[in-house]
C-alpha cells in the first residue's frame, strides 16, 4: 500500500531497481521494492517506495551510485503526483 507522503521511484529496468534497493539498504536507508502502480508503470513492473522525508538522502545516494531513477512520484491526497528530478550539475 502506498500512503500519502510516500515517494515512488521508477527505473528503466527490473535489474536497475533491484540494484538501487540493494545499494540503499547497504547505505542504511529505508526503502521497499514494490510492484509499480499501473497508472505510472511504463516498461518496468517494479518500483521503490520510500518516505518523502528520506527523499533527499535517497536521491543523493542513488546519484552517487549512478542509479538515479527515471521518474519520481509523491502520493498526495490519494493521487500520484510527478516530481521533477533535479540534476546536481
Amino acid at each position: 500500500m502506498i500512503a500519502d507522503g510516500d515517494c515512488i521511484a521508477l527505473f528503466n529496468s527490473p535489474t536497475r531497481v533491484m540494484k538501487a534497493e540493494k545499494h540503499l539498504r547497504r547505505a542504511g536507508l529505508l526503502c521497499r521494492l514494490i510492484p509499480a502502480p499501473r497508472q505510472v508503470a511504463d516498461g518496468c513492473a517494479l518500483a521503490l517506495r520510500f518516505s518523502a522525508s528520506d527523499q533527499p538522502a535517497i536521491l543523493k545516494e542513488l546519484a552517487v551510485a549512478n542509479l538515479s531513477p527515471r521518474r519520481l512520484y509523491v502520493k498526495q491526497q490519494g493521487l500520484l503526483c510527478a516530481q521533477e528530478l533535479l540534476s546536481e550539475d
